[in-house]
Parts: structure tokens; C-alpha cells; sequence
């Protein structure tokens, strides 16, 4: 790392004119509904540990940003983009950070800014990084409109309550140390929604990640098979899209069923996405 360079916080007064350099970046996992989304949680609560960060100062150059976030979980979250032509402003906003070793998770990125995690992870990495890599897929306004809701008998969907959080986050696959706070936030701050049986009991659920999709679906064993998978999904792309947001959704690669579920609903692939860590 050359000692000319530095990551420099980017006034929150100054938050909106960097999204906004991503308006048309409505695809992009750390594009425009990513920035979009911390700006309103740090709205809504402003003691949130949100830093937006640039190489040397110089944001509204290429919109080359790093934004770090502390959730209270195990580790911190980096999200990261640049409008250049190519990655090196980035890998250089990236090396300014230091001490990555057991302390960031890079969250959900777009395959092409996959050539910079992966030098960071061989310089300041002493294990090589876990990659994890989803499909990305897409759900026209057409399509999403075209939806029609049918809920079966005994279940009622419903905004999720805070108390849920602790049911999600035990049967989450990707439950960590601290997680139940993520769990918790995108119940405070993003759209969501359950489905409760006759007794009140939360059966299944889908929410929304910071980077503006679907995730955390989940439907319990005992309910399985009932089609709450995706009456959520097309219930959620419908608030999603009432919003004047795009439809999107990471399903890990290896998840066939999921997939399938998807893309028999009308969801289609537009890329691939990264968790590392």
C-alpha cells in the first residue's frame, strides 16, 4: 500500500450524491438499493455504525466508496464499488484498511469485483478466504404484477415482529455469533413479512438484505410443501416493487431447490454474487 493513500469519511451530507452517482446501477449488489438502504437505516437511527469511505477523498471521481458496517455481529460488514473502468482505485480503497484477518465479512458482492477480494485475501489473509458464490436473479415489474396471492386456509401473512427475530435466526443455516443482531435489523429497518398458522405460530418467512433483495427464506419442516415458499416470495416482490425498487434475489448455487422454485415462479438469472470471509 502506498503510503500516499488513505481512506477518507465521506460526510453523511454528501451520502445521497454518491448513491446517486449509482442511479442506474439498479442491479448491481452494491449499487444504488445497497447505498440506498444504509442511508435510510442511518435515517432511522442515526447511532448505527455506518462509515462511508473513499480513496483519498476523491469519491466523485470514478464513485469508488468503501462502506463498513457494525451490526454488533462477529464480524464487521464491507460493502464496496467503483464506476471505473477498472478495479485498481478500489483494491487500493480495499488496502487501506488493514487488519482484515478474522474481522470483515465482504457481504454479497457482484462477481465482477471478485478480482480484488480475491488480492486482498492473498495479501493480508494467512488462510484463504471462504467464498461462497449465489445466482442472481431478477424479477421483471411485468412479472411481479402479473403475481396473484392466494394464502392457503390456516395461515395469515403478517408484518414480522421483533420477538421473531430469535425463531429466524436458530433455524437461519447461516447463523453465527451475533447474528440475531442482522436478523434484528432487517426486521427494524427493511420490509418483511411472515406466515403465521391458527395458533399464531410462525411457520415461514422471507425478509430483505441491505443489498436490497430477498433473503433469509425460510419454511418450516412441518410446513413444507404447502407453497409458502413462494407465496412469500411473490408477496415480498410485491412490496418490493410497490416501493419503486427492482426484484432481486441471491439463491446459494448448490440450493437446486431453490433455484428451481425461482426460476419455475419467472425469476431470471442476471449473474453470480459473493459472500468472502
Amino acid at each position: 500500500m502506498s503510503e500516499a493513500n488513505s481512506l477518507i469519511e465521506i460526510p453523511r451530507s454528501d451520502w445521497t450524491k454518491l448513491r446517486d452517482l449509482y442511479v442506474h446501477k439498479v442491479t448491481d449488489p452494491h449499487g444504488f438499493p445497497c447505498l440506498n438502504n444504509f442511508i435510510m437505516w442511518v435515517e432511522n437511527d442515526p447511532e448505527l455504525k455506518v462509515t462511508f469511505l473513499s480513496l483519498n477523498g476523491d469519491w466523485q471521481k470514478d464513485g469508488t466508496f468503501v462502506l463498513t458496517v457494525d451490526l454488533g455481529t462477529r464480524l464487521k460488514h464491507l460493502y464496496f464499488n467503483t464506476l471505473g473502468d477498472n478495479l485498481d482505485r478500489l483494491t487500493k480503497a480495499l488496502e487501506c484498511l488493514n487488519s482484515f484477518e478474522n474481522k470483515y465479512i465482504f457481504y454479497g458482492f457482484g462477481s465482477r469485483l471478485k478480482p480484488a477480494v480475491e488480492h486482498i485475501g492473498r495479501k493480508y489473509y494467512t488462510k484463504e478466504l471462504f467464498m461462497v458464490e449465489s445466482i442472481w436473479y431478477s424479477a421483471s415489474k411485468e412479472l411481479v404484477d402479473s403475481f396473484t396471492i392466494e394464502v392457503p386456509s390456516g395461515i395469515t401473512l403478517l408484518n414480522l415482529a421483533p420477538e421473531d427475530a430469535e425463531t429466524i435466526n436458530e433455524i437461519w443455516p447461516h447463523h453465527a455469533p451475533g447474528s440475531i443482531n442482522f436478523v434484528r435489523s432487517l426486521i427494524k429497518n427493511n420490509v418483511h413479512l411472515g406466515a403465521y398458522d391458527d395458533n399464531g405460530k410462525l411457520v415461514a418467512w422471507c425478509l430483505r438484505l441491505p443489498i436490497g433483495s430477498l433473503g433469509l427464506l425460510q419454511v418450516l419442516e412441518s410446513h413444507k410443501r404447502l407453497g409458502l415458499g413462494s407465496l412469500l416470495v411473490k408477496s415480498m416482490a410485491k412490496k418490493i416493487s410497490a416501493m419503486g425498487d427492482k426484484v432481486l434475489s441471491p439463491v446459494v448455487t448448490e440450493n437446486t431447490a431453490s433455484r428451481g422454485m425461482f426460476e419455475k415462479i419467472g425469476f431470471r438469472y442476471i449473474g453470480t454474487i459473493c459472500w468472502a470471509y
